[in-house]
Order: structure tokens, then sequence, then C-alpha cells
């Protein structure tokens, strides 16, 4: 029929959907209780669990799936509220790290509780065990082939 949606396309809206919404209501909670933005907990999730709570920029980028401007604006806050610092490889002065200072290993230990429980309420939550599981092995199914096929997506 004319004007319909084919299935996986529906699919796909409605899953954007569901992550669009389901990341609104936890950076809500997350700046309600502890005052970081979802992107800064993310951030600070991924250098917390970083060997020594040190990560490179470029590997944040990378980790996060964003652009290294994003990365940078985002320590950037995070530096001038004293959460994160800046430090330079001795052995490579083009790269830069991003490590945890005493107050952000605080603030992240404030802000995982709340992400945790945020992330169960609004969308762990709100399906049964067969569909998680499903969930998760998502990742595995799709778009791997496509990426590993097209030379542009490496």
């Amino acid at each position: 029929m004319a004007g319909e949606r084919p299935e996986g396309l529906q699919a796909w809206m409605g899953l954007c959907e569901v992550v669009d919404r389901v990341r609104v209501l936890i950076n809500r909670d997350l700046q309600t209780e502890v005052g970081l933005t979802l992107a800064e907990n993310l951030l600070l999730c991924q250098v917390a669990m970083a060997p020594g709570s040190r990560l490179r920029m470029v590997d944040i980028s990378e980790g996060l799936g964003v652009a290294k401007s994003a990365v940078t604006k985002t320590v950037d806050r995070l530096e001038e509220r004293g959460l994160v610092v800046r430090e330079r490889d001795p052995d490579d002065r083009r790269s830069v790290y991003a490590a945890l200072s005493p107050t952000g290993h605080e603030v992240f230990a404030a802000a995982r509780p709340v992400f945790v429980e945020a992330v169960e309420r609004y969308f762990a939550g709100q399906v049964d065990r067969a569909t998680l599981q499903q969930l998760l092995d998502l990742p595995a199914l799709v778009a791997q082939p496509a990426i590993g096929s097209d030379p542009g997506l490496r």
C-alpha cells in the first residue's frame, strides 16, 4: 500500500524513539540528583572504568561513538568543575588523556546508583526477561557485518 512504511523502517524508528525518550528521562534524573548530564556521566563512566581511571580523548570518542569535538567540550565542562584533568602522554605529545580527579571519583560514585536506577526504571524494568535478552543479543546481530564490509565505516 502506498505511503506505508516498511516494517524494518518502523522498527528502526521505534527503536530510535525509545532511545531518545529514555535518554531524556535519564538525563533529567542525573541532572536533578547529581548535577551531571547524561553525556557527562557516560564520559565519567568511560574514564572511571579505564585502567588508572585515565583514558585517551580519542578512545573516549570512539567508545561513546561521538565526535572528538563533543568529547573536548564535555571534558572542558568537567575540567572546569574539577571532575577531570587533562594529562599529556610524555612519550607521545599528541595524545591527551582525561583522568578522573578525586572529586570526579566522588561524583561518579554518587551518579552511578542514580544512573543504574534510572536505566532500570525507564528501560530494563519496562520489558520482560526474554525481551531484555533479545536486546542484549542485538549488537552482535545488527551492523557488525555492515561495518566489516564497508571500508568507509571502519
